[in-house]
This record gives structure tokens, sequence and C-alpha cells, in this order.
């Protein structure tokens, strides 16, 4: 799958930081479906690397005066990642190891859904 790298992070990194961690939890979400369904591993591993990227361009924005524990939380999802798409045979094979990965996926969709909101809320308030 040929993607031009490059000018996916110019348009992701003109978004808000609200739509950037959306985007990233509708990634990780379309991550959870594919595995739960164990369609088209080729996407869901691509999925994988692009997300991997979103977190690579967003930790650098991210105030790490009070925002350190969510960039390092970040990193260790980006980890995270690497460990599936290095190993993604052994995953995408494994019906454990997919529920695994589903269940390790929840919080994080929730949790990054919330960031979102509450910058799109912070967006409104300072148009306002």
């Amino acid at each position: 799958m040929a993607v031009n790298w490059d000018l996916l992070k110019q348009l992701y990194l003109k978004s808000d930081q609200a739509s950037q961690f959306h985007s990233l939890a509708l990634n990780l979400t379309r991550i959870q479906t594919l595995t739960q369904n164990r369609m088209d591993g080729t996407i869901a591993k691509h999925l994988i690397r692009e997300s991997q990227f979103f977190i690579e361009w967003t930790v650098p924005t991210l105030d790490l005066e009070t925002e350190i524990d969510f960039a390092t939380d970040l990193v260790d999802l980006q980890r995270l990642l690497g460990r599936w798409k290095l190993h993604w045979e052994e995953y995408w094979d494994n019906d454990q190891k997919r529920l695994a990965m589903i269940e390790a996926l929840k919080p994080w969709c929730d949790r990054l859904q919330q960031y979102s909101q509450v910058r799109s809320e912070g967006i409104t308030l300072q148009a306002s």
C-alpha cells in the first residue's frame, strides 16, 4: 500500500488536536473491527503503522509541562502497536492474541475520544 507519508503528515498536523486525537481513535476502532471480524489483515496492519505515525507526530505538539503522563502513555501505545506489527502473523493467526489486541485497544479508543472531546470544547470556548 503506497502512501505519501509526508503529505499525510502535513494534512494531519494542519488539523487541531481534537481532530488528531479523533483520527487516532478512529484508526484504533477500525483496527478493533478488522481484528474482531478477522477481515483484511493487510489493512489492519497498515492502520497500525499509520497510528504509529499519528502518535509520532502528535506527541511533540503536547504541552509536556502539563501532559507528560499522557505523552508517555501515547509512546507506550506506540510501542505496543510496534510489537503487534513486528509479530503480525503471530498475532493475526491466533484467536487469543487477536482478542487481547481488541481488549487492549478498547480503553485507548475511549480515552482518545474523551481527549478529543475536551480539546474540541476548548477550541469552541476559545472561538466564542
